[in-house]
């Protein structure tokens, strides 16, 4: 348990910094308005598709770079991160693309107004290059992670977190001299503050010993047949995370259609969703660390010990979350003091739901980290995409577009989400197939 504390926390907070970086620029655009917030939300559902994509791809390459850790194999490790490297900066690519040439046309057929689609663009058209930096430095994040040193990646976003709110602040509104870029400035201060810990990142690296087995270079004629096989190992993993971020995306850009305030208590509430759930997914991942490493190592002896204890101290997370997600709608009035009393009232609405989602996310998501440390990533992958895209995504447009349901009940959709989830994850997970089926690490 303190060998996995020892990991968590940094993962933790290294994930509720991540959060805190959107948390401060909607606090920073929030007195430019409620539209100016909401071309914001509009702007951060189609960057998400792209930086879900970094982040999914990266987590696959954890558990492989985590294996071969385990299994002390260094040309696995060497495979695992650049391979990993260059599939992320392939998916950078990508999304650089579809923003430039669908973005505009898109934003103008889902935003309520046309200065809400400006606004959007002007953030995106800066963001794209959000996506390099984030495919560099979530790349070298995981294999710290997977190494078991989660404290470099922790302190990075120590540096990187008030780099970007200093420069988001100033540039939103027009200080020291600086122009005013509106909503514009906050992607500016992401793009600084996304860079300064790349570069960070690198430095830690390569003064460490943890470098050595990544310069010593692929056999020149394995390179690809490397790639090929990292990709097909990390795609189930990948493919969890990307429907999860997809179909988020694709329900947030239903959402915008909810009205101004209903759709801004949307955008406020979700960075805190996801920052108070990261505690209980980050304690998963750190568990899905240790178990791909004790697979790799071959000590199932003591897996079904390891697994029942941080599966228990978990639920003590997700009672943790839900509790602070009351005092999370207490302080809305303060934290955002230029919101209308309208807004105010669909978020203080949407508190029923927000206490039980935690319980019964925290359960499903260690059965996921499981199932995709032990090699069962296809399965986790099945389960998830079958209840978003079959479930949430159809329920939420018959919501919005024909019920004309209210924000409360179209939230609850995400709670129906996680019931469907529940029986088919727990029934995978006490069948024992998951630990029979971990992947030979790549040579």
């Amino acid at each position: 348990m303190r060998t996995v504390l020892a990991l968590a926390w940094p993962l933790a907070l290294n994930a509720l910094l991540l959060q805190a970086v959107l948390i401060v620029d909607t606090v920073l655009v929030t007195p430019l308005g409620e539209q100016s917030l909401a071309a914001m939300g509009l702007a951060a559902s189609l960057a998400s598709l792209v930086i879900g994509a970094l982040f999914a791809f990266s987590n696959g390459t954890q558990l492989i770079v985590a294996q071969a850790v385990g299994a002390r194999h260094a040309s696995g490790i060497r495979s695992g991160f650049w391979s990993g490297m260059l599939i992320n900066l392939l998916v950078a690519a990508l999304g650089i693309c579809l923003v430039q040439f669908l973005a505009q046309a898109l934003l103008s057929r889902l935003a309520e107004t046309a200065y809400i689609a400006q606004q959007a663009f002007a953030y995106l058209s800066i963001f794209c290059l959000v996506f390099l930096g984030v495919a560099l430095s979530q790349n070298l994040t995981v294999f710290f992670n997977a190494s078991g040193n989660s404290r470099v990646p922790f302190y990075s976003n120590l540096i990187e977190l008030p780099v970007n709110a200093v420069l988001s602040f100033l540039l939103i509104h027009g200080h020291g001299g600086l122009p005013s870029m509106g909503v514009a400035g906050a992607a500016v201060g992401t793009l600084i503050g996304v860079l300064v810990r790349s570069l960070f990142l690198l430095i830690c690296l390569y003064s460490s010993a943890q470098a050595a087995p990544l310069t010593q270079g692929w056999p020149s004629g394995r390179r690809w047949q490397n790639v090929r096989s990292h990709f097909a190992q990390a795609w189930p993993i990948a493919g969890s995370f990307i429907s999860m971020t997809l179909s988020l995306s694709v329900c947030m850009l239903f959402y915008s259609r909810l009205g101004v305030n209903q759709f801004a208590a949307l955008t406020l509430i979700f960075p805190w969703v996801r920052a108070g759930g990261q505690l209980v997914t980050s304690w998963a991942q750190a568990t899905g660390i240790l178990v791909g490493q004790m697979l790799g190592r071959g000590q199932l002896a003591e897996l079904d010990d390891f697994v029942g204890r941080t599966w228990r101290f978990s639920f003590c997370l997700g009672l943790l979350v839900a509790c602070s997600f009351v005092a999370m709608c207490y302080s809305f009035a303060w934290v955002y003091p230029e919101l209308q009393a309208e807004t105010l009232g669909y978020l203080w609405g949407l508190l029923p739901v927000l206490l039980l989602l935690p319980l019964l996310r925290t359960s499903n998501t260690m059965c996921g980290n499981l199932l995709r440390a032990g090699g069962d990533a296809a399965y986790s992958m099945k389960v998830h995409m079958g209840s978003q895209w079959i479930v949430t995504v159809p329920l939420t447009v018959l919501s919005v577009v024909y019920l004309d349901l209210s924000v409360f009940w179209i939230y609850s959709i995400i709670l129906l989400e996680e019931i469907v989830k529940a029986f088919p994850f727990h029934q995978r997970v006490y069948s024992g197939r998951w630990k029979r089926q971990i992947h030979t690490v790549s040579a």
